[in-house]
């Protein structure tokens, strides 16, 4: 959030808590192709494969909507689950995020956490993660069928990442399980990061970029190095009362503090690789989180009917205290690959902060019709209430309530024992932002944004073979910005249409594959649109967006499996103006997995190349700064169980 913010400143089975979509569930070998039932989005340790990703869905931000969940309960994330704690991710969208109760537009991203259970088991896996660098990872689980510990510890000492700079990144993560009586089941979680690093580096000016730069270089200079840890602390339970009844709660702290963090921006100047440096020096700061949900269920049938009521009760806390930062600029060089190295400048630093404080309170109210198997209609309402106090560094304190009504409803219906027609429509509530600087209304909060969703699709499963999924969506939402008397308003309307299709599951007994693709006609509508101040189309958002990923088990060589993939992005804008456009790009990647047994222990050698054809290309952000996309990097690893 800060980058951006200096960014613009630049450029100008139904479970019945509160969701109910089926728990990802990590296969044994780690494949994440075959661990994957649709192409939307599926990570499995380190490997992901998806349409879309944990922070966007369908092209919309979904850290600005709070569209996550760990094992079902609601969580306002800050940061991004650490790999100790994390036993899988799955993006819930389409068909497959029909059953989420209380559903918000984009779909919810479901973590899982590492499971316990009876009995001791652990895994060493060592080697080369492609991207960071050397890596260490161990995991481990004991216990018996009520208690149960899991967790693990990763040493990633002396990463060298793609652009050049280098950190360290130590994490660990626990999770405690107790089941004290039957039907009931108390987890707890716990995680920690230690992540001091070189600079962040962007690029501005995509208009004047060159084609291509030199990858693996640090164009930081040696004082541009940051700090920061995270914090993850919970608990969750699960109550099966009996007689249909079911509870649930849960109660999350994340937190992400800052000593220190540097921006460093080149900006090209459109003579060859010619660039100014500049950037953003911040002192301390923090953001967090609190969040809490309280579930009550009760199911019943009557004749050939389920019914299944459910109520609940949020309370969100989250605080950003921020340092507004202190600009430099260090001059201009003729060659981007060759930065010269520079004195830190001298910097007074302040001691005033900026601070964002949002609390809301929801209550919910759900109801779920089956019809045996035939059909199934969810209903839900919710009340909202949204507060965020803004403090500026001058101290003034601005501050907005908004108390919207929240509905969404969803219904599917067998058309044959394979073949599944679904729609759905959801209203979800988004962080709208604080008039900058230069508004006229300097400071102000805005209401918070409603975001609205409909679609209609199909799923077909073939007899022991993939499923198809096949969909429609229109999302649209309220968009800010400077109207015409210069305050900062809603002045207009993005709106996201388009088309999504995946196929996902084995092709043959060997052969697994997650193919799949989107159209996306994202348009802006509104004011800034008619005043020409920006174009119709948002930044980096392709029109085309596909992939397709295969894992074969080689016949007549054991524990041997091939996989490989491309995945293509089409052509997208860089700049708010539509001035500017960056080609679309397709990437390669190949790998290997062999597991044998050593000594009568499993063992996996991993090996993958991404980004075979080392192609290159530019990635605009959402803020009109570009970067790199990954070079070709190797990842080799070897693991160990006992």
């Amino acid at each position: 959030m800060r980058h951006s913010v200096f960014c613009l400143s630049l450029l100008a089975a139904p479970a019945v808590h509160a969701q109910t979509a089926r728990p990802p569930q990590p296969p044994a070998n780690g494949d994440v192709v075959r661990a994957a039932d649709d192409a939307f989005g599926r990570r499995v340790g380190i490997e992901e494969v998806g349409l879309y990703s944990e922070g966007e869905v369908r092209g919309f931000d979904l850290q600005a909507a709070g569209n996550y969940r760990i094992e079902d309960h609601y969580y306002v994330r800050v940061a991004g689950m650490l790999q100790p704690l994390n036993g899988g991710t799955a993006i819930r969208v389409g068909a497959n995020g029909l059953r989420t109760d209380f559903a918000a537009p984009s779909g919810v991203v479901q973590y899982t956490l590492p499971a316990g259970g009876a009995g001791a088991r652990a895994s060493l896996e060592a080697g080369w993660w492609g991207g960071s660098g050397p890596v260490a990872m161990l995991r481990g689980a004991a216990g018996t069928d009520k208690v149960s510990l899991a967790g693990g510890l990763q040493l990633g000492i002396g990463q060298r990442y793609t652009d050049g700079t280098g950190g360290d990144f130590i994490a660990v993560g626990l999770v405690p399980r107790w089941s004290p009586a039957p039907g009931v089941q108390i987890t707890g979680l716990w995680s920690h990061n230690w992540f001091p690093r070189e600079g962040d580096t962007f690029f501005a000016n995509p208009a004047g970029a060159p084609r291509e730069i030199e990858r693996w270089t640090n164009r930081t200079q040696r004082w541009m190095r940051g700090y920061n840890e995270s914090d993850l602390v919970g608990a969750f339970a699960d109550v099966d009362a009996g007689d249909g009844w079911k509870f649930g709660a849960s109660l999350f702290r994340n937190a992400l503090p800052y000593s220190r963090s540097v921006f460093n921006l080149l900006r090209f100047t459109g003579n060859g690789r010619e660039a100014q440096q500049s950037g953003q020096i911040y002192g301390a700061d923090t953001r967090a989180s609190v969040s809490g949900e309280v579930t009550a269920a009760k199911q019943f049938t009557t004749g050939n009917f389920t019914h299944r009521i459910i109520a609940m009760a949020r309370r969100r806390d989250s605080m950003v205290r921020s340092d507004p930062g202190i600009p430099y600029a260090l001059g201009t060089y003729a060659d981007v690959n060759d930065i010269p190295e520079i004195a830190a400048p001298a910097i007074a630093r302040g001691t005033a902060r900026m601070r964002d404080d949002v609390g809301q309170w929801t209550g919910g109210l759900g109801y779920r019709l089956s019809i045996g198997s035939l059909a199934e209609l969810r209903l839900d309402a919710q009340r909202v209430d949204y507060a965020k106090r803004i403090r500026g560094v001058d101290g003034r304190v601005t501050e907005q309530t908004t108390r919207p009504w929240l509905y969404g409803g969803a219904l599917s219906v067998a058309v044959s024992d394979r073949l599944t027609g679904f729609a759905s429509y959801a209203r979800g509530l988004e962080e709208a932002g604080v008039a900058p600087a230069n508004a006229t209304n300097r400071g102000a909060v805005l209401p918070a944004a409603i975001s609205r969703q409909a679609e209609l699709g199909v799923k077909y499963r073939f007899e022991g073979g993939p499923t198809l999924i096949a969909g429609l969506f229109d999302l649209s939402k309220p968009t800010p910005g400077l109207d015409a008397s210069g305050a900062f308003d809603f002045v207009g309307t993005v709106r996201h249409r388009g088309a999504e299709l995946s196929l996902a599951g084995p092709i043959t007994p060997r052969l697994s594959a997650v193919l799949g693709a989107t159209y996306l006609d994202a348009k802006i509508e509104g004011e800034l649109v008619d005043r020409g101040v920006i174009g119709t189309r948002p930044i980096g958002r392709p029109e085309v967006t596909a992939l397709a990923n295969l894992t074969w088990r080689v016949p007549g060589v054991e524990g041997l499996t091939v996989d490989g993939g491309v995945n293509v992005r089409g052509e997208r804008y860089a700049d708010r103006e539509n001035r500017v456009s960056l080609p679309g790009y397709a990437m390669f990647n190949l790998g290997l997995r062999q597991a044998f047994e050593l000594d009568g222990h499993p063992v996996t050698l991993r090996a993958r190349v991404t980004n075979l054809t080392d192609k290159f290309a530019w990635n605009p952000t959402n803020s009109g700064l570009i970067t790199p996309i990954l070079p070709r990097t190797l990842t080799l690893t070897l693991t160990g169980e006992i």
